[in-house]
């Protein structure tokens, strides 16, 4: 299950990496550890369901 696929993800503004499953990106109000920076769920979202009409 794509959910449970675990994803890297550079933060856009410090560079840090994460590597979290899919679906810890599809939930509101996390952050970068590197720089606090708040994700923008609704982009991380659409771009995991992408994924999953592609796998």
């Amino acid at each position: 299950m794509l959910e449970d696929k675990i994803i890297k993800v550079t933060c856009p503004k410090c560079g840090t990496q994460m590597s979290e499953a899919a679906s810890f990106f599809k939930k509101p109000g996390k952050s970068c550890p590197g720089c606090g920076r708040q994700f923008t769920t609704e982009r991380f979202k659409r771009a995991i369901e992408e994924a999953e009409n592609l796998a």
